[in-house]
């Protein structure tokens, strides 16, 4: 009997094109895995409410999958809803707050899977365009519960320029990565997507050298640290591509599907 193979997915960067596309070939190509009695997982740093409306849109809510969002922090399974949560301590969650507050530099908060934001400018705009989702002001995010994840928008090269600083004042208290060049994502202590990715796999049942990942940046290195095998685009960041399996074609040349013709081609027939 073969053993059965596991197919974990991120979206943004990876499958996602610039124009926040699914092509519709490796829409196809994963309902075939399915279809053939494999699994398919989606793992990434979006909110849940944000992956969960994508993927539904594209395989229709009939077709249900186990989805790792957040970059870690909540893992959701079909027909049982969520079976892994973690939050930010107040604490911590402050003195991120007031770090980005300090250097003038956007950060935002998710609450209960809502998106929080003190200031209705372009940043906020931005995001919520790209994940298509609404978002709420209020006056201070200090006086909202202690949050999923913290974001910070800005420049590739400010964002890249305060990681080091941000890490140091943290002490492990919090998770400090980037999930996209513009995006610096702030997460519970002790999650990624790899802690999150085992999870699931002892959850479910399945073995994690059976595993096959997909991803293209920062923190989707940890999934790589877990897998049986790693596959990334060509425009992963460096640190990924040093570690993976195989490159594949960059995203807006549907690198994801190119890597499925060239490893799985059972799934395209």
């Amino acid at each position: 009997m073969t053993e059965e193979k596991v197919f974990v997915f991120d979206l943004d960067g990876t499958i996602l094109n610039s124009k926040n596309e699914f092509p519709s070939e490796t829409r196809d190509a994963i309902l075939k895995i399915v279809a053939k009695g494999d699994k398919v997982v989606f793992a990434t740093g979006r909110m849940h409410i944000s992956a969960k409306k994508m993927i539904d849109n594209v395989f229709g809510t009939s077709n249900a999958f186990p989805i790792i969002s957040y970059n870690g922090a909540v893992v959701y399974v079909p027909n049982e809803g969520f079976i892994y949560e973690k939050t930010i301590p107040l604490d911590v969650a402050h003195m991120v707050i007031d770090f980005f507050r300090e250097r003038h530099i956007h950060v935002h908060s998710y609450v209960d899977d809502i998106l929080y934001s003190e200031k209705d400018d372009d940043e906020i705009r931005l995001y919520s365009k790209h994940a298509d989702v609404p978002y709420t002001l209020v006056d201070d995010l200090k006086k909202l519960k202690e949050p999923i994840k913290l974001l910070a928008v800005g420049e590739q090269q400010v964002l890249d320029a305060v990681v080091p600083v941000l890490q140091a004042q943290l002490n492990d208290k919090a998770n400090a990565f980037k999930s996209f060049s513009i995006f610096l994502d702030i997460i519970p202590e002790g999650t990624n997507k790899g802690v999150a990715l085992k999870f699931l796999a002892d959850h479910l049942g399945f073995d994690l050298n059976s595993t096959i990942v997909f991803g293209d940046n920062e923190n989707d290195i940890f999934m790589f640290d877990v897998a049986g095998m790693k596959i990334t685009v060509e425009n992963a960041v460096p640190r990924l591509k040093e570690v993976a399996d195989f490159v594949s074609k960059s995203n807006e040349e549907n690198g994801v599907l190119f890597a499925l013709a060239k490893f799985f081609p059972e799934y395209l027939c």
